[in-house]
């Protein structure tokens, strides 16, 4: 390792992480033979296609503004000084253009807004709350960074680090980090993406997806435990509105990482996916099962499957609705 990243760890107070590997598998039943579809299965109903069809054509309202930094930039301005503030916004508009040049490939402009953003971390004189807040955006955006270039274990290092932040951050009171480790634990899943790991994605994103919806339900499992210690029934304490729209970016994130997987096989998409076994129903888990069904090919039981999603609606977001009323429309064409 170079002698920046070197500094760059001491700076963090970490130790090099351990080699990751993925969680393991739970007991899977015997799936139906690939290629084998059930004899005698009746086709969709029309009430269900039409249900289907209404979700497809009603195409969801472009997202809006980003409701987390709204929200967080109204609490910074109650809770902090000018002067902090303003670091503060420094600081996540260079990580934002540093994560974006990462994104491109433009690896050393990148590095350059990610050191000026340190630099303030370091020496701007920020009091300690606003420091903490300041460290926990950072890292977890210089963490993608690391992960555009290839240092995954170093990324999910970083990705740790600023969730210890983040606990501080609510533990002093500002509630809504909790939203903001549920977007690191995105950020997670697109690491594991990015190194091959697309099932240990999938069952990332399942238990985020059931934790917003049943939030007795903590997510991470398999992981390290700063993946799973800290999460709480955040009802009554985050605003509906910015769980739904945390719901929804991990949701597009599961769909499109799904059709990725499926890409490779539909065997190795199922064994992946019957890795999630939540104790109560949500809609991430009834995604799930249609999902199942689907690739098994199992037409007997893909109505009942379909409709167990599509009765309750775009609940709590419409991704995962949207996506299975697709695959069925898709399915009453062949």
């Amino acid at each position: 390792m170079d002698s920046a990243d070197e500094a760059r760890r001491r700076a963090l107070g970490r130790p090099s992480a351990p080699p990751q590997s993925g969680p393991k598998a739970e007991e899977i039943a015997e799936p139906r033979a690939f290629g084998e579809r059930s004899h005698g299965a009746a086709a969709a109903p029309e009430d269900l296609l039409l249900t289907c069809r209404r979700a497809v054509e009603n195409a969801e309202a472009s997202p809006g503004p980003d409701l987390f930094r709204l929200h967080l930039d109204r609490l910074v301005a109650e809770a902090f000084d000018p002067g902090d503030r303003a670091k503060l916004t420094d600081i996540q508009n260079l990580a934002d253009e540093g994560l974006f040049l990462a994104d491109e490939g433009r690896a050393d402009a990148a590095a350059s807004r990610f050191l000026a953003a340190n630099r303030i971390v370091e020496t701007g004189g920020m009091g300690s709350d606003a420091r903490t807040l300041a460290e926990a955006l950072l890292w977890a955006r210089e963490a993608g960074s690391e992960a555009c270039a290839g240092r995954f274990e170093w990324g999910v290092e970083m990705l740790e680090t600023a969730i210890d932040s983040d606990l501080l951050c609510e533990h002093a009171g500002l509630e809504i980090m909790l939203i903001h480790r549920v977007r690191i634990a995105g950020e997670r899943m697109r690491i594991e993406r990015r190194r091959g790991r697309l099932g240990d994605a999938l069952l990332l994103g399942a238990g985020l997806l059931h934790y917003l919806e049943r939030p007795t339900e903590p997510p991470g499992a398999g992981l390290g435990p700063a993946w799973r210690i800290g999460w709480r029934d955040h009802r009554g304490v985050i605003e509906p509105a910015l769980v739904s729209e945390a719901h929804r970016q991990i949701a597009e994130q599961q769909v499109n990482f799904l059709g990725e997987l499926e890409a490779r096989g539909a065997t190795e998409a199922v064994l992946q996916l019957r890795r999630f076994v939540p104790v109560q129903p949500s809609q991430a888990q009834r995604w799930t099962l249609f999902q199942v069904t689907r690739l098994e090919g199992d037409d007997e039981r893909l109505n009942e499957a379909a409709r167990a999603v599509m009765a309750p609606g775009p609940h709590p977001s419409a991704p995962l609705w949207r996506s299975v009323a697709a695959g069925m429309l898709a399915g009453s064409t062949r």
